[in-house]
C-alpha cells in the first residue's frame, strides 16, 4: 500500500475539471468539464471509460447501484451506462438555462438545478415528476438530505434589477416543494450543507457568517442573537463548508486562508489548518475555495488558491499536504480511501490511507 497523500491515479483533460465523482463501492472515478470527454477510471485495474460531452460538465454523480452516472452538460441532464458509458436517456431541464447540479438520492430518483429552479427526475426514464422554481434566483449551492426527502438551497439575491446585498437558506420538501424553512442573513448565501439526520442545516453568507438552524422552522441555533464573535474565530469572507457525516463537526474555509473545524452542537472552534507557529509573522495563506470530510468523521480536508490539498483531523494536526494546481471540485470515495480532486488539465485521486482511517 503506498503512503497517504500519494497520488494513486491521474486522469488527464484538455482543460478544466469541475466535476467529479466515485462509484458507490469506491472503484470508480468519473472526471469531467471543459473538454469533450467524461472520463471514467478504476481505482486500481480496469478498463478506462469515455463518453462525449458538450465540453462544459459542471456535474456527475453516480446512481445508488453504481450502474449508471448522470451527467450535467450544458442545458441537458444525461443518464450513462456504467459499463459501456451508451446514453440510456438525456433531456433539457429548462432550454437556454444551464444544469449545475446533478444528485442522486438513496431510491434512485435524481435532483438536478439549474440556476433558477430545481427539477426531481425518475431516475430510470428522465421524466421530470416535478418543477421547483426559485423566487428570487439565483441558486449558488445545493444540498440533497441523505434520505434524499430535502433539499437545501443557497440563494444569492444580489442579481437582477435591484442588485440587492440579499439572500437566503432555505429547506424544501422535496415531495411536494413546498418550504419548510428559511433562514435570511444580511447578504447573499454561498453555501448549505445538511446534518445527517437532515434536522439541521449550515450555510456561510457573503457577511462573513458561518450559522447554524433548524431545518423546520429556520430557527437559528447558532452563532445566538447579538453574540459577538472573537476576532480570530471570525471567519472572512467563508465560502465553503461540509458537515462531518457522523454530526459532530462541520469545516468551514474563508479567505484568510484557514479551514476551521468547529462542533456543530455550538460552534466553537475545535482545530484549524494551517497551523502558525507561534511569533512567525503571517505568511499569507492563500484563500480556501473547498472543504470535505472523510465518511468516518476522523478527517477532513480543504484545498487554497495557494495550490496545497491539506488532510486533517478535527484538532487541526495534518495528517499529509499535496501540492497541485488550483482545486476545482474535490470530495472524498464512500469507503474514505481516496480523496479525489478536480484541477485545470487534470484530476487526481489521492490515497487517504486503509478504508476507514481517513
Amino acid at each position: 500500500m503506498s503512503q497517504p497523500g500519494t497520488v494513486a491515479l491521474t486522469v488527464e483533460h484538455n482543460g478544466s475539471v469541475q466535476a467529479i465523482a466515485f462509484s458507490p463501492d469506491s472503484t470508480r472515478f468519473a472526471s469531467g468539464g471543459g473538454d469533450s470527454l467524461v472520463r471514467v477510471r478504476s481505482v486500481g485495474t480496469g478498463a478506462p471509460l469515455d463518453a462525449p460531452s458538450e465540453g462544459s460538465v459542471t456535474g456527475i454523480d453516480f446512481s445508488p447501484d453504481g450502474a449508471a452516472f448522470a451527467v450535467a452538460d450544458f442545458e441537458q441532464v444525461f443518464l450513462r451506462s456504467g459499463s459501456t458509458g451508451k446514453v440510456i436517456w438525456q433531456g433539457p431541464l429548462d432550454p437556454g438555462n444551464s444544469v449545475n447540479t446533478v444528485r442522486f438520492g438513496p431510491n434512485g430518483t435524481l435532483v438536478a438545478a439549474t440556476d433558477t429552479s430545481v427539477a426531481v427526475l425518475d431516475g430510470s426514464t428522465g421524466a421530470v415528476t416535478r418543477r421547483i422554481p426559485v423566487d428570487t434566483p439565483l441558486i449558488a449551492g445545493l444540498d440533497l438530505s441523505r434520505d434524499g426527502t430535502r433539499i437545501a438551497l443557497a440563494i444569492d439575491e444580489r442579481h437582477g434589477g435591484n442588485h440587492r446585498q440579499a439572500g437566503s437558506a432555505r429547506v424544501l420538501a422535496l415531495a411536494t416543494g413546498a418550504e419548510i424553512g428559511r433562514l435570511t442573513p444580511e447578504n447573499a448565501v454561498f453555501a448549505v450543507a445538511f446534518s445527517p439526520d437532515a434536522s439541521l442545516v449550515l450555510c456561510c453568507a457573503a457577511d462573513d457568517t458561518v450559522r447554524m438552524f433548524e431545518a423546520e422552522g429556520g430557527t437559528q441555533l447558532w452563532p445566538a442573537e447579538g453574540e459577538e464573535q472573537d476576532e480570530d474565530e471570525r471567519v472572512t469572507a467563508v465560502h465553503c463548508l461540509a458537515f462531518d457525516p457522523k454530526g459532530r463537526w462541520t469545516v468551514v474555509g474563508g479567505a484568510d486562508g484557514f479551514a476551521r473545524v468547529l462542533e456543530a452542537e455550538s460552534g466553537v472552534e475545535r482545530g484549524r489548518v494551517p497551523k502558525l507557529d507561534p511569533g512567525q509573522p503571517d505568511p499569507q495563506f492563500g484563500a480556501v475555495t473547498h472543504v470535505a470530510f472523510a465518511p468516518n468523521g476522523k478527517a477532513a480536508a480543504s484545498a487554497s488558491i495557494d495550490n496545497v490539498v491539506r488532510v486533517f483531523n478535527p484538532e487541526g494536526k495534518e495528517h499529509y499536504t499535496v501540492s497541485t494546481d488550483e482545486v476545482l471540485a474535490m470530495e472524498f470515495s464512500p469507503d474514505g480511501r481516496w480523496l479525489g480532486v478536480g484541477c485545470f488539465d487534470r484530476a487526481l485521486v489521492i490515497d487517504n490511507g486503509e478504508p476507514g482511517h481517513g
